[in-house]
């Protein structure tokens, strides 16, 4: 979270229901006497700790760690020792940066780093630490090897978070380049070394989710949430970015990943609308005349079809100049958000590489980033990978609360995404088929109630 000086503090909230949420004083601030000029970065709180303990970056100095003071978790208190882990230059294998922790047994382990150094370790990775009290750190080794299979090496393991998932293990990461996204890796993890077996990412080019989280609740749930970037000009905004909704993720057969929205979200819901055997003719769209609005949770069920691309669109204007197009394209495997009639505001414009600089914009093109073309520089969809087997319908959960978008298909994927309508009146909902009939099987709708009321 940056503060009004602009320097990266850790906010905190709280919640009994994920839901409903109390704001507190930050949790850890830059120091006063300029110790920590450049803020207080990336980490996570060392899971499995006997008391509640947060590692974290500090830019120029290392790692650090800080404990609780009190048992409603809102003081906390910076170790004396820190920065436990220094950086250094002089290393040939690693690079202090983002860290995460966990406790096995009675020793720590720690993930530092988005890179490695290492022959042979190229791309995105992150080095293995081990300490037996929090304050005395040795490096064993890097942690696993990246595959150009998945990853390019340009691609890095920012903000790691690394856990058991059924019976595999998930190491989420952000990355920063060729843009801000989310991915992960499921696999073993074995003798302190984690071996990937299959990779996803959360974030494709025109979206905005980066910065994953997870924790585990009482109920053994593991619950994700990430940080939904602002695609607005931020000099526009007065403030930058918000969190996803929590999702819960978990293991799906195969050892694939699921996810989807928490249950409690239920508590929400205002004003229930039922639509039951919608029939959408090819190349036709069908009004949901009684749903509108720019606060919606939706579930739409689609019979097994053999159209190729049928969807939904949203904050469709009444003359459909603004609207966003939710495609499911059997034809290519894909789920998309098409983003071309998004908004008529000009300055709306989603970059395909994270800064205008960056050297994958100079790698994916001979010339500048400023020298290429519009095609080149911006992207007006967001798609991923999404298939639907043979005789398996389609089953959309769909959130949208004002600027976000995010978007559960059949548990498998899920699509975030910032919108910006200008028109007022760009509040409808319409289904749409581009090739053949489609038969909906249901369409619920619910107003969605303010988190927070005043």
């Amino acid at each position: 979270m940056y503060r009004e000086d602009w320097l990266p503090v850790w906010d905190h909230s709280s919640s009994d229901d994920l839901v409903h949420w109390i704001h507190h004083p930050p949790a850890l601030l830059p120091a006063f006497d300029g110790s920590t000029p450049r803020g207080i970065y990336s980490g996570d709180a060392v899971e499995n700790a006997p008391e509640p303990t947060l590692i974290y970056h500090v830019p120029s100095q290392g790692t650090c760690i800080a404990t609780s003071e009190d048992d409603e978790l809102i003081r906390w208190a910076p170790s004396p020792a820190n920065p436990v882990i220094r950086m250094s230059n002089s290393h040939t294998e690693y690079v202090v940066f983002d860290p995460c922790a966990w406790r096995e047994g009675d020793t720590y382990y720690a993930l530092i780093g988005n890179k490695s150094w290492a022959p042979g370790y190229e791309g995105d990775c992150t080095s293995l630490f081990r300490s037996a009290d929090l304050l005395n750190w040795v490096y064993l080794h890097p942690f696993y090897r990246s595959e150009r299979r998945w990853t390019d090496e340009i691609e890095d393991c920012a903000c790691p978070d690394f856990f058991p998932l059924g019976d595999r293990h998930m190491l989420l990461m952000h990355t920063h380049q060729p843009h801000a996204q989310c991915q992960y890796y499921l696999g073993r993890y074995e003798n302190q070394r984690f071996f990937p077996e299959d990779h996803g990412r959360m974030n494709w080019p025109g979206g905005q989710l980066s910065g994953p989280e997870t924790l585990s609740d009482d109920r053994g749930r593991r619950i994700f949430f990430g940080w939904i970037r602002e695609a607005r000009p931020w000099g526009n905004v007065g403030w930058g970015s918000v969190m996803s909704l929590p999702r819960v993720l978990s293991l799906g057969s195969g050892g694939t990943l699921h996810m989807q929205p928490v249950p409690e979200l239920q508590a929400l819901r205002r004003y229930h609308r039922r639509y039951e055997a919608v029939r959408v003719p090819r190349g036709g769209v069908v009004d949901l005349t009684e749903v509108s609005g720019d606060c919606l949770e939706l579930s739409i069920e689609v019979e097994p079809t053999d159209a190729e691309q049928f969807g939904l669109l949203v904050r469709c204007s009444p003359d459909s100049d603004e609207q966003t197009a939710i495609v499911c394209d059997r034809r290519n495997g894909l789920l998309r958000i098409e983003l071309d009639r998004s908004t008529l505001d000009s300055q709306i414009k989603y970059p395909k590489y994270s800064t205008a600089s960056s050297s994958p914009a100079r790698a994916a093109a001979p010339n500048d980033w400023e020298e290429l073309s519009e095609s080149e520089r911006y992207v007006q969809i967001q798609e991923a990978p999404f298939s639907l087997t043979t005789g398996e319908g389609l089953c959309l959960h769909l959130f949208l609360d004002r600027s976000v978008l995010e978007v559960f298909a059949n548990q498998r994927q899920c699509l975030t995404q910032r919108i910006y309508p200008s028109r007022p009146d760009s509040l409808g909902v319409r289904l749409f088929s581009k090739d053949a009939e489609v038969v909906v099987r249901s369409v619920d709708a619910w107003d969605m109630a303010p988190v927070n009321p005043c």
